[in-house]
C-alpha cells in the first residue's frame, strides 16, 4: 500500500477548511483499488470511494453517518484505537498494520490498514482516514504455504501420507469437499488418491478425460477454476452432472517435465470467485505433488535395482538358485542359531557324476541344461527350511537345519533317486544323470570351513566307492 500512504501523507499536510478537503478526498480517492473511510472527529462516516462500498457491501447512503465502529469486526479494536490513533491529541503520523473487519453480510476479513488523523489547522477540527486492502486471500495463501512446507519437509511420513496430507490442506484452504490426484494416460483418466466426504470417488477409478473439468486444464496447460463466473458456459460437461459438480479449481502435474494427470479440488455448491492467488497456490500444490511422485518414482528405482544387485551378488545367474557368498552367510547364521538352541545341523556337498564327459559328448548347452535341471529336482525335493546352492562348477552345498546325519542320508538317497530317475532331455534323447553325495553332521561347535571340509572328504569317498551314493562323514 505505498502508493496510498503516500497519498494519505500528501494529504495530511494540506490545510483546507475541512468541507474542501473533502471535496478533494472524493476526487483523490474515487478510483483507486482500496477501500477509503473517511470519518469526522466523533468518528463518524462522512465519506466512502466506490473501493468501501465494494469491499463492504453497503451503500453509500447506508454508510454515511454510522459509526465507523460499525465496519470493525471487535470492538475492543475499535476502542482501542480511539484511544491510541484516533482522538484530539493522537500524532499525525499514519501508521500501517493488520486489522480485521466486518462486512455488511457479517463476514469478517482481514485487511491492512492505512489510518491516522488529519487535522484542519484553522479550526482545529480533525477528520480520521482509513486506507483498506482485503489480504484476506493473501494471508491464507501464506499460511497454505506454509502448511505444504511442512508437510514436504516432514520426514516421518511416507509419499503416500505426504500426498494425502496436501490433498487434506487444498481441501480446507479451498473449503471444498472433494480433492484427487489422477494420472492421464491417452484419453483415460484414473484416480490415484482421493479425499472425497460424498464418497463419489474411489481410487482406481477411470473415467474419459473429456467427461472431466480436467479436460479443461489439459487444454490451457495451466490451473483453472470452474466458479460463478463460468460455470453457465460448463454446464454441459458430464462431471457437472455425474457428481453435482459446481465448484472446480485444478491444475496439471507435471512429472520430470512430462505431463502426469491433473490435482484438483471440487464441490456441489457454488464459490466464490477464485483469485489469482488461489490459481497460483493450487498450481503450487499441483508442483509439490509432481515432486513427490518424482522422488517416490527415484526411491522405487533405487530400490528395485538394490534389490537387482543384491540379487546379482547372492544368486547363480544359471540355476537361480543361491551362490557361494550366500551359502557362506547362512551357514554361518544356521552355526549360529545351532549353538543357541542346541540342535544339530547336517551340510552336504555334492557332485554331478562325470559331468565332463556330458559336456564333451553333447556340449556345454546340455551340461548347463543338467545343472537347471538339478537345481529344480533339488528345490522340489527339499523342505522349505532346507537351502541348496551352487559351490561351484556341477558341485552343490546343501544346508538341513535341525537335522541328524541319518535323517540327512534319508534326504539325500531320495534326492539322488530322483535324479537319476528323471533325465534330462536332449533332441529326443534322453540322458540320464547321477550325483555323489557326502555328508557332515555338526553340533555347530566348530567353523563353517571346519564342517564343508569334513562333507567334502566324504564326498571324495562317495565317489571313490563308485559315484552314485551318499557317504556319511
Amino acid at each position: 500500500m505505498t502508493n496510498a500512504n503516500r497519498i494519505a501523507d500528501s494529504i495530511q499536510a494540506l490545510s483546507l477548511p475541512q468541507a474542501s478537503l473533502q471535496t478533494v478526498l472524493s476526487h483523490v480517492f474515487a478510483d483507486i483499488d482500496e477501500a477509503v473511510v473517511v470519518s469526522d472527529e466523533h468518528r463518524r462516516v462522512i465519506l466512502v470511494n466506490r473501493g468501501a462500498l465494494e469491499l463492504f457491501g453497503f451503500d453509500e447512503a447506508e454508510l454515511i453517518g454510522r459509526s465507523a465502529g460499525d465496519i470493525y469486526a471487535d470492538p475492543a479494536v475499535f476502542a482501542e484505537e480511539e484511544r491510541t490513533r484516533f482522538h484530539v491529541d493522537a500524532s499525525r503520523q499514519h501508521t500501517s498494520y493488520l486489522c480485521q473487519y466486518r462486512r455488511r453480510d457479517g463476514s469478517v476479513f482481514d485487511a491492512e490498514t492505512i489510518a491516522g488523523p488529519m487535522r484542519d489547522p484553522a479550526s482545529g477540527r480533525v477528520m480520521h482516514l482509513n486506507i483498506i486492502r482485503d489480504v484476506t486471500a493473501r494471508l491464507s495463501a501464506e499460511k497454505a504455504l506454509h502448511s505444504l512446507h511442512t508437510i514436504a519437509s516432514d520426514q516421518t511420513l511416507d509419499f503416500a501420507q505426504r500426498r494425502r496430507a496436501i490433498l487434506e490442506l487444498g481441501c480446507a484452504h479451498f473449503g471444498l469437499p472433494t480433492g484427487v490426484i489422477g494420472r492421464i494416460e491417452d484419453n483415460a483418466y484414473e484416480v490415484v488418491d482421493v479425499i472425497d466426504t460424498q464418497a463419489n470417488i474411489q481410487v482406481g477409478d477411470v473415467f474419459p478425460v473429456a467427461d472431466t473439468f480436467c479436460w479443461h486444464v489439459l487444454a490451457k496447460g495451466r490451473p483453472f477454476g470452474v466458479d460463478g463466473t463460468n460455470r453457465e458456459r460448463m454446464r454441459a460437461q458430464l462431471s457437472d452432472r455425474r457428481f453435482g459438480t459446481r465448484t472446480y479449481v485444478g491444475s496439471p502435474i507435471l512429472v520430470a517435465g512430462e505431463l502426469y494427470g491433473t490435482l484438483n479440488f471440487s464441490g456441489p455448491e457454488d464459490a466464490g470467485l477464485f483469485s489469482q492467488a488461489d490459481m497460483d497456490l493450487v498450481g503450487m500444490f499441483a508442483q509439490w505433488v509432481g515432486q513427490e511422485i518424482r522422488m517416490e518414482r527415484s526411491m522405487t528405482a533405487l530400490t528395485e535395482a538394490h534389490e537387482q544387485l543384491s540379487r546379482v551378488a547372492t544368486i547363480d545367474e544359471l540355476t537361480g538358485l543361491g551362490n557361494r557368498r550366500l551359502l557362506m552367510t547362512q551357514l554361518d547364521h544356521e552355526i549360529e542359531r545351532g549353538r543357541r538352541y542346541d540342535a544339530p545341523l547336517s551340510v552336504a556337498l555334492l557332485d554331478l557324476d562325470h559331468f565332463k564327459q556330458l559336456n564333451d559328448m553333447h556340449g556345454h548347452a546340455v551340461g548347463d541344461a543338467a545343472l537347471r535341471h538339478f537345481a529344480q529336482l533339488a528345490e522340489d525335493s527339499l523342505r522349505g527350511s532346507d537351502l541348496i546352492g551352487r559351490w561351484g562348477g556341477e558341485e552343490f552345498l546343501l544346508l538341513l537345519p535341525d537335522t541328524c546325519a541319518a535323517d540327512a542320508v534319508t534326504t539325500l538317497n531320495r534326492l539322488l533317486t530322483k535324479i537319476r530317475d528323471t533325465p534330462v532331455s536332449h533332441e529326443d534323447e534322453a540322458i540320464r544323470l547321477s550325483a555323489s553325495a557326502g555328508v557332515a553332521e555338526s553340533d555347530c561347535q566348530e567353523s563353517a570351513e571346519a564342517i564343508i571340509h569334513r562333507a567334502d572328504s566324504a564326498l571324495y569317498r562317495a565317489k571313490a566307492a563308485g559315484r552314485d551314493r551318499v557317504e556319511q562323514s
